[in-house]
């Protein structure tokens, strides 16, 4: 009994402790709720109860900066991105996850100096930067967490910050972690009872939207941006890690 209690407290923690990063850092809230509840629900669980636990986190996020969300940005990423998602759910559990992690560290590695870059020459992304950047993030966002970060240095190069970028990131993670529990929803892999999991494990973000709002809304931008790309390359080395861990 104070076992089960004991992991209840866990995941509650988790789940309003990893809502409140995502509403500062805007990226992997679904990989950090991901990393927290594998060993408390099962790591073969952790896939759809983290998707649909995130649909609820992210609907929370998208109203509560709905006032900043870039709609045409969207548009482009979730209807460029949203076939490929759909593909890669699936076949996620044929996708070799070392190849993914260690593509995703690299990418990571560049994406710090790349926006810097783009920020010196004034280089801004347009509809088919963006769209191109789409591509892979559906194939990723597929089948793994924390895809979004992937998006980072183009969102903040299409002119995206604040909360104008974590209020569009969580319309698409919305979107697409929506179509992902429908795909899972429709293999044995989603049962009722681990989509009721995830449901309270959603409600239970949902205080943590509004404390990280509170945070973005008192953080300088230029310090907000900052914390990204510091965020960016915490992520390259988490991926980094998986692949050699992976590769053995």
């Amino acid at each position: 009994m104070e076992t089960e209690l004991l992991t209840v407290l866990l995941i509650i923690l988790a789940a309003f402790g990893t809502a409140v990063f995502h509403s500062v850092g805007g990226f992997a809230g679904g990989l950090l709720l991901a990393i927290c509840l594998a060993p408390l629900v099962g790591v073969k669980e952790t896939v759809p109860v983290t998707a649909t636990a995130m649909i609820v986190s992210n609907m929370t996020r998208v109203w509560v900066f709905r006032h900043g969300v870039n709609w045409r940005v969207f548009a482009v990423v979730l209807g460029t991105a949203l076939p490929f998602m759909i593909l890669s759910a699936v076949i996620y559990i044929s996708l070799p996850v070392s190849a993914v992690a260690l593509l995703l560290g690299v990418f990571l590695v560049i994406a710090v100096p790349l926006r810097r870059a783009m920020d010196k020459r004034n280089f801004e992304v347009g509809s088919r930067g963006l769209a191109m950047a789409a591509v892979p993030y559906g194939l990723i966002a597929g089948s793994t967490f924390g895809a979004g970060m992937m998006l980072a240095p183009f969102l903040m190069g299409a002119g995206l910050a604040g909360e104008t970028l974590i209020g569009t990131v969580a319309s698409l993670g919305f979107g697409l972690n929506l179509a992902k529990s429908l795909v899972f929803g429709f293999s044995p892999l989603l049962t009722g009872s681990l989509f009721i999991k995830g449901v309270v494990i959603g409600l239970c973000t949902i205080p943590g939207a509004f404390v990280g709002r509170w945070i973005v809304r008192n953080t300088p931008l230029r310090i907000h941006s900052l914390f990204m790309e510091g965020f960016i390359l915490c992520g390259a080395a988490y991926f980094l890690w998986v692949a050699a861990k992976q590769f053995g």
